[in-house]
């Protein structure tokens, strides 16, 4: 379940507004590709991948301030607190254009974007922003690249940001109970 979660957490996702679904392709640069089916209504996010040859699911809920890890094989799901700080969903704006510095304007997955540059502490990184969305379909840096392919819009069904029925929650030790259960 670890190696989906960390394709939400290291990317910015889509706009706030935006109802589509996508494949999104994780490249850290040297290594082999990850990919992971991507569905977002408004603020709520949904990506599928296979680990291991199983499928994995995370389910992002800001609206409830939680995020659900959830193995459908062994029909179990860990739930996360999810905090405001954490939003994954940001919208490219005009505060973010203003720090950025503008390319050129070029396609990105096969969609028209707008290509910025934005440089933090010396760390580099590319972006294309959506001209239809206006979030990021493209992100760069110096080791990884993060990509939405197959963007289609469209209505999706509310229960792909729910929990299935009948799932058990189960927890996870904290490091507080792993330092108890080692001495």
């Amino acid at each position: 379940m670890v190696a989906v979660a960390f394709c939400i957490v290291l990317i910015s996702a889509p706009a706030l507004a935006a109802e589509f679904s996508a494949d999104m392709v994780f490249q850290p640069k040297g290594e082999a590709p990850m990919t992971a089916k991507v569905y977002v209504k408004g603020n709520k996010m949904r990506q599928e991948a296979m680990e291991e040859g199983e499928k994995q699911i995370v389910i992002v809920r800001p609206d409830k301030k939680v995020s659900w890890m959830i193995d459908p094989e062994e029909k179990k799901y860990i739930e996360m607190p999810y905090e405001d700080e954490e939003n994954l969903f940001e919208e490219w704006s005009l505060e973010k254009q203003e720090k950025a510095k503008f390319l050129k304007e070029e396609n990105a997955a096969g969609v028209p974007c707008k290509k910025y540059e934005i440089d933090e502490e010396g760390e580099k990184t590319s972006i294309w922003i959506s001209t239809k969305h206006s979030f990021p379909v493209k992100v760069e840096d110096s080791e990884t690249i993060v990509e939405y392919k197959n963007i289609r819009d469209g209505s999706l069904e509310d229960s792909l940001f729910e929990l299935p029925e009948g799932y058990e929650k189960i927890s996870v030790p904290t490091m507080d109970e792993d330092k108890e259960v080692s001495q």
